[in-house]
């Protein structure tokens, strides 16, 4: 990293930026907002969400403007729908030096969220888990169940990525991280998160997997079969990209 890199990358605020994506989240996100600025404002003096409403066509928009009062919370409304473009976006929009994001549905104890960015004082990137050797009993539905099965496999063979769970919705990075890889992303669904450990791990950042188990019984997901073969075409075309 050369110095004006280097005094570029120390002008960003010491903090949390946290991106949260919504579709059609309107009978959880305003929970899960008040819950993440309870928890994360505790432990970081500076803290900020950035919620990234995309493709929504119920009110989850105007709830999260509904809140600007109340938390340092910034709104975002892309016309398209999709988590890759809802990460990509929120992540673009961060402003302090640890960015990351949750799920708007909050599945996890967010206790152990807060102990698993602190990995990040050793770490490049941290990562979530849900299964573990022993403890492979989740409250996730059987479709995610199999998303994050069939992710596993797939990016272990196509990607070399060896990792236990490629799709647990939380993940962090320092923010200088992000800003060094290519930000162009061919994934812009549910599938954006094996590009960005592929990118990570091209890039060799120094990447760990935590186990956080999922505390909250599932009760809204986006995530349909359907989504399933555009999600393989574009890992496919990722791999063969040159």
């Amino acid at each position: 990293m050369n110095l004006y890199k280097a005094f570029k990358y120390r002008s960003f605020m010491e903090g949390l930026s946290l991106v949260v994506p919504i579709h059609n989240g309107e009978e959880v996100i305003e929970k899960s907002i008040k819950e993440y600025y309870e928890s994360f404002s505790k432990k970081f003096k500076n803290f900020e969400i950035i919620a990234v409403c995309n493709g929504c066509r119920d009110n989850s928009a105007k709830i999260c403007h509904s809140l600007k009062s109340t938390f340092p919370i910034k709104v975002i409304e892309i016309t398209q729908s999709g988590k890759g473009l809802a990460l990509v976006s929120g992540f673009n929009n961060c402003k302090f030096d640890y960015i990351g994001f949750l799920d708007g549905d909050n599945p996890f104890d967010l206790d152990k969220i807060i102990k698993m960015i602190d990995y990040l004082k050793d770490y490049d990137v941290v990562i979530s888990t849900k299964y573990l050797r022993g403890k492979a009993k989740t409250q996730d539905s059987c479709l995610r169940r199999l998303i994050s099965l069939g992710g596993g496999i797939f990016s272990r063979i196509i990607f070399n990525l060896n990792f236990r769970d490629t799709q647990a919705g939380a993940k962090f990075m320092k923010r200088e991280v992000w800003r060094s890889i290519d930000r162009k992303f061919i994934c812009i669904g549910f599938d954006f998160d094996i590009e960005l450990l592929y990118k990570l791990k091209k890039s060799k950042f120094k990447i760990v997997e935590v186990y956080t188990p999922v505390i909250k019984k599932e009760k809204f997901s986006t995530l349909r079969l359907k989504y399933l073969p555009s999600m393989i075409y574009r890992l496919i075309k990722l791999k063969f990209k040159k």
